[in-house]
């Protein structure tokens, strides 16, 4: 799994607000690099001190093909565009 550190967001959890510093891309899936989308699963983590890494909100995003044909050796765009989309942060 992939990760990047974020400025701190704060989500709801089942158990209450959480803040989440901590962003991983953990499932590339349905795309061909034949001028088509692609998918995404994405994690936004909670660390704490007294109970480690909590994934407090595992989601999918549809990635357009224009990002897909400007994906190389880095997963930084991919990072960069799910980052801008759900509004977070790279720190």
């Amino acid at each position: 799994m992939n990760t990047r550190t974020i400025e701190p967001k704060t989500v709801w959890t089942p158990l209450g607000e959480k803040s989440v510093t901590v962003f991983a891309l953990s499932n590339f899936s349905d795309y061909h690099f034949d001028n088509g989308p692609g998918k995404v699963e994405y994690k936004l983590i909670s660390l704490d001190v007294e109970f480690g890494a909590t994934e407090c909100f595992v989601g999918n995003l549809d990635i357009p093909a224009s990002i897909i044909q400007q994906w190389g050796v880095s997963d930084d765009i991919i990072f960069q565009y799910v980052a801008d989309t759900l509004g977070l942060t790279i720190i």
